[in-house]
């Protein structure tokens, strides 16, 4: 998987900042004739907890792979798949107090996006192991070549 420019990286955090933002005036339409507050209903008050953790995973994770990109290391898949991840899952969950059929769509195409980037980052984890393990085994072939090179010296020959 390519690295993702900066540019793109803005344009991933434009496009879900904006879509929690637009989110914003349906709630308020949705509880503006009642006298009951959003966080009265266990449901939508669930989803607004949901909301806040998903999107403090994502700035969790953004600001992970800024601080890597500052210091130019590769930034694994892993981090940059919870990012992509997250962000979409609070604005779903914004959307299932207002449009609870669209979000149930949406939700299901998360869960496609979310085994497709689970299995990468599978992927990337057994990648990491097996590179660990083949520097160990080379490491270990090393040290017994070194020793068994060790020949005595002539000061310790019983001859």
């Amino acid at each position: 998987m390519p690295a993702f420019s900066a540019g793109d990286l803005a344009a991933f955090h434009a496009i879900y900042g904006s879509q929690i933002l637009a989110s914003t005036p349906f709630l308020l339409l949705k509880f503006q004739k009642s006298n009951v507050s959003p966080f009265d209903d266990y449901n939508t008050s669930t989803m607004l907890l949901a909301c806040f953790i998903a999107t403090l995973i994502y700035i969790s994770a953004m600001v992970i792979e800024f601080k890597l990109r500052i210091r130019d290391i590769e930034c694994p898949i892993t981090i940059t798949n919870v990012a992509q991840l997250s962000a979409p899952l609070a604005s779903i969950s914004l959307a299932m107090i207002t449009f609870p059929y669209l979000a149930w769509f949406l939700l299901a195409i998360w869960i496609v996006f979310f085994v497709k980037m689970a299995i990468e980052s599978c992927q990337e984890f057994l990648s990491l192991f097996d590179k660990s393990d083949q520097i160990s085994r080379e490491t270990k072939t090393l040290q017994v070549n070194n020793n068994n090179h060790v020949s005595p010296s002539s000061d310790d020959s019983p001859v």
